[in-house]
């Protein structure tokens, strides 16, 4: 039974999307995704916090660089991620119709083409670490770590490449809650780890910055290892075999893929790209500024792991409603409720993010008072523009990213970005000086845009195609 099949019986029911988004055996399913996307969300964004809140004690210079050298990484994660995702959708619509070999067939191939990226990506990273700091600072010290840093915990996006393809897959299978609980050994060994080789406790080295660059590393590596023996050890249908690769590609699945998964892979490395050169102004625009969107990004993070559980749920379940091949009224019934909930989650957000800009000298005790104060401000924009993210991403990354539309997905994304957003992010920081928060508006500005756009074509209904054929075996 697919994770849509549960809801029939409601759906008979249930005659609109308000009542249906109420309806205890919908939200049931809904939950079963979403709550542990966010909390795998939050457990491998809270590396990302815990690196930022040791390494804020060793001093301004460290912590802009780690949050200058871990966007840089985004990028790579997110190109990983644009693959695991975009193979995802082929997976959840072949689990859906019924054929468990052709979405093992899928999950394999999407491993591989993940896999050849990160290595190319982990080999030019390395190289030519020095090179893309200096892009976006011109503090030798900052540089300096971030080189260092770089080059340290770059190899850690080829087991990371596997392990976003393998849950992805498990999501698009309903067993999100099995990808949570390894990401959560991976995370308190991470925590563990930095704790330990950031400051030397427990015998271990104190390696300061690249401590938590190593602490990154084998903790991925470990995760990788976890997520190996669980699918091998329990023979999971997910568990390919080499000729899963020959047969993936005879059955014509690779394209199916490339059609669907490249538009999507693109996509998050432009975005991510993109917020790359938001950093890189913010950076030319002074080192405090660079410092406070590093301390701002790992609470903005955890906003979005919110978001992504909400998104990623949309995509499986229509997903798969759309591989059973449902027909358009139902699908569209379930899509509005689903943009409900998350007009509901974004409101309890937002509110949320307006009280920790209450909290952020509290968080980060160690910087000084004018960048503190900074940051405050900041946080409190980050509450009012969260909305229009988190209608994006379920927009975008759930409804149309289900339906196969991800070419319209990549012209929304280059657009908004690089004809919008960092045009009007590098006037505002660096011709027209305005104060950092507002410069933080405009690097918000694609999220607007995309989520009014995106909207109107979710409205439209032109985005729900069945990529598979129904089972036959």
């Amino acid at each position: 039974m697919t994770v849509t099949q549960t809801v029939d019986g409601a759906g008979e029911a249930v005659h609109s999307s308000f009542r249906l988004a109420l309806d205890r055996r919908f939200i049931a399913l809904v939950c079963a995704t979403a709550v542990p996307v966010t909390l795998q969300s939050l457990m491998s964004s809270s590396r990302t916090i815990v690196d930022a809140l040791f390494v804020s004690h060793l001093g301004t210079d460290e912590i802009a660089a780690i949050g200058y050298s871990t966007r840089v990484i985004f990028i790579v994660l997110m190109a990983m991620l644009g693959t695991a995702n975009g193979g995802a959708v082929i997976v959840a619509q072949f689990w859906g119709s019924g054929s468990a070999r052709k979405a093992r067939q899928a999950t394999t191939l999407t491993v591989v083409i993940a896999g050849a990226i990160a290595v190319v990506v982990c080999t030019a990273c390395f190289v030519w670490a020095t090179e893309i700091m200096a892009v976006g600072t011109e503090n030798s010290r900052v540089i300096s770590l971030g080189t260092e840093y770089i080059r340290t915990v770059i190899p850690m996006i080829i087991p990371f490449a596997v392990i976003s393809v393998l849950a992805a897959s498990l999501r698009s299978l309903g067993q999100a809650k099995t990808a949570m609980n390894l990401a959560l050994i991976g995370l308190f060994l991470h925590v563990a780890l930095a704790y330990g080789l950031v400051f030397g406790n427990w015998g271990m080295p104190e390696l300061r910055l690249a401590g938590a660059a190593w602490a990154t590393v084998i903790s991925t590596y470990a995760e990788f290892l976890l997520f190996i023996v669980y699918l091998y050890g329990r023979r999971h249908p997910m568990a390919f075999r080499i000729r899963d690769l020959r047969e993936g590609v005879g059955n014509g699945i690779l394209q199916k893929i490339w059609r669907v998964g490249l538009p999507v892979s693109l996509g998050s490395m432009s975005w991510a790209i993109g917020i790359f050169c938001y950093s890189a102004i913010v950076g030319r625009a002074g080192t405090q500024e660079l410092a406070v969107l590093s301390m701002i990004n790992p609470i903005e993070d955890t906003a979005v792991c919110f978001a992504n559980g909400v998104a990623t749920a949309a995509a499986v379940l229509i997903g798969n409603r759309i591989g059973e091949g449902a027909d358009e009224e139902r699908t569209w019934c379930m899509s509005k409720a689903l943009l409900i909930w998350s007009t509901a989650v974004a409101a309890v957000c937002s509110l949320l993010l307006l009280l920790t800009s209450f909290w952020v000298g509290k968080i980060y005790g160690e910087i000084d008072g004018e960048t503190i104060g900074v940051a405050r401000d900041t946080a409190a924009v980050l509450a009012f523009v969260f909305i229009f993210r988190m209608t994006c991403m379920t927009l975008q990354n759930g409804l149309l990213r289900a339906g196969g539309d991800t070419v319209y997905i990549l012209r929304a994304d280059l657009g908004c970005q690089w004809l919008i957003a960092i045009p009007l992010t590098f006037m505002a920081a660096l011709v027209w000086d305005l104060p950092f928060p507002l410069v933080f508006v405009a690097i918000n500005s694609e999220e607007i845009v995309k989520a009014v756009i995106s909207g109107y074509r979710v409205y439209r209904r032109k985005w729900v195609k069945r990529l598979v054929e129904t089972a036959t075996s």
